[in-house]
């Protein structure tokens, strides 16, 4: 080469402003630095769960994590349980919760789990729209805490791997009604006891859970759910599948005189039995008497005992008052869950024993004549003169039954209710309630609407999802018989990765220049 040639070549190569060189990547740099001992390689294997399920409702997740690569996983590490519109993890992915993976996962091993999450109260970000499917994911060790050869797979491998898809249906609702009621004997006195038997059906298409029915007693010719209620007790109701019947008794012991409310000089009350006294089938209260005397109500008749006096005195009694009530948020979001904060005083000259707080959601009102229920403390009792702070975590739910419609942006407030059920004898109730300041609800429905969503009728719920059901039923099915195939697979037959790792020689591949530059000098010099 003459020396004009390599000099035009030199102006070629330098004569045009610095050179810039490009370096391989950190994460190759990584893997060159790990070569000389084996790593892991973590990925979700199994995903299933429910095929349906309702907003904000728990579901179950079970899964399985595999090590594919050639070293064991040093440390624990978690795996996250996300949820998407889409079926891939992205920056709108809504994580649900986490499961940690005890240390030791040795290579060629796979680790089953199983986690009870609860899925978001509202549609998630980017969901498209009228399609109801809520894509669950798995990212195995987000926090990349264990090295490993290939981390690109740590999430989206596939479809029954780390990734599986609940259909949004809203959950069948139930209807428990007292369908008969009796008492035994018919007439008797206080201080005696009082057996009471009802029938207890559930008319609807939803399985209901174990409830209690609650046993009232009103003045005869005062109607229930006026004020001058008192409750007996309770009776336990076993859970009950849709269309089936219950039979339930209990025998109650009455108090010696009539309760405060009761001693109107009254002889003969109504009993009404209340279904679902814990508001677990329908959150609107308060509940009233439906049907009537023979079918949810009865007569009885309570007289004095000959020896008693004609105007029982009643001296040492509780008398329980609610302070202020403040919840933790002023903006309250539709199936989201906040706390309420309140304290109950006994004013009165004696404890009162195990007593309920109840916490409703009313109207700017705070008229407590239709609320929504929102949670009980139970307080075991309180001495005289004392004061019990309580702070209580409710939830808003996420759906109201049929027919039932509430205004989804505007005003309401929190009520904290001593003694709701009226079961503690008292020196009167006057002070039992007590509100919040108004708080706004931001209630927009899943469909974009400013109403809160319903539960639909249940004829027209289950016709409506049955093609739905028994296609995500099917689709489970396959996914659960492929899994159960995967877990008996100690080592995966193929590797699960959707992105292969990049390929990487030994040190004298290493190079800081591409190749075709280093040809371009070798040429040149």
């Amino acid at each position: 080469m003459s020396d004009k040639r390599r000099s035009e070549g030199r102006r070629r190569a330098w004569g045009r402003g610095p050179i810039i060189l490009r370096f391989d990547s950190l994460e190759k740099r990584e893997v060159l630095s790990a070569a000389g001992h084996a790593l892991p390689d973590l990925v979700g294997s199994s995903l299933v769960t429910v095929p349906s399920a309702d907003w904000g409702s728990t579901v179950t997740v079970t899964g399985q994590v595999t090590n594919q690569g050639e070293g064991d996983a040093a440390g624990p590490f978690n795996v996250a349980i996300l949820a998407g519109g889409r079926p891939m993890v992205n920056r709108l992915s809504v994580a649900l919760g986490d499961v940690t993976i005890p240390d030791g996962l040795a290579a060629g091993q796979s680790i089953p789990f199983t986690a009870t999450v609860r899925l978001p109260a509202n549609p998630v970000p980017g969901m498209a729209a009228g399609n109801g499917l809520l894509h669950l994911s798995l990212k195995v060790d987000p926090h990349n805490q264990v090295p490993e050869t290939n981390e690109r797979n740590n999430a989206g491998v596939g479809s029954g791997y780390d990734q599986t898809v609940v259909s949004i249906v809203p959950a069948q609702p139930a209807q428990l009604l007292a369908t008969s009621v009796g008492t035994y004997p018919a007439a008797t006195t206080w201080g005696k006891s009082l057996a009471v038997t009802t029938q207890i059906t559930n008319k609807s298409y939803g399985a209901a859970p174990a409830t209690r029915a609650q046993v009232v007693l009103t003045p005869a010719g005062i109607n229930q759910g006026t004020g001058w209620d008192v409750t007996i007790g309770s009776i336990a109701v076993p859970a009950i599948l849709p269309w089936q019947t219950v039979n339930v008794e209990k025998s109650f012991a009455l108090p010696a005189i009539p309760p405060v409310l009761l001693a109107t000089g009254a002889d003969q009350f109504t009993l009404t039995i209340l279904p679902d006294a814990d508001f677990l089938t329908n959150p609107v209260g308060p509940h009233y008497a439906v049907s009537g005397i023979g079918i949810d109500q009865a007569t009885v008749g309570i007289s004095l005992s000959a020896d008693a006096t004609a105007a029982p005195a009643h001296e040492d009694l509780p008398d329980l008052a609610v302070a202020t009530v403040s919840p933790s948020k002023g903006d309250l979001v539709w199936g989201g869950d906040f706390d309420v904060n309140t304290a109950v005083q006994n004013m009165g000259t004696v404890d009162p024993g195990p007593f309920r707080v109840r916490f409703l959601l009313t109207g700017p009102s705070g008229n407590t004549g239709r609320t929504i229920f929102l949670g009980d403390a139970i307080v075991p009792g309180l001495a005289p003169g004392y004061s019990q702070p309580i702070t209580q975590t409710v939830t808003l739910p996420s759906r109201l039954p049929s027919g039932i419609i509430l205004d989804g942006i505007g005003q309401a407030k929190i009520v904290a209710v001593a003694d709701p059920e009226n079961g503690i004898n008292e020196t009167f109730k006057n002070n039992n309630t007590a509100t919040s300041a108004p708080v706004s609800l931001r209630l927009l429905g899943s469909d974009g609407s400013t109403f809160v969503p319903n539960t639909p009728d249940p004829e027209t719920l289950l016709n409506a999802n049955r093609p739905t059901l028994a296609r995500y039923q099917k689709a489970a099915k396959l996914a659960q018989t492929a899994a159960a195939t995967r877990a008996g697979q100690v080592t995966p037959q193929k590797k699960l990765f959707r992105h292969p790792p990049p390929k990487v020689g030994g040190n004298n591949s290493l190079s800081v220049f591409p190749k075709k530059v280093a040809n371009f000098f070798k040429d040149i010099f």
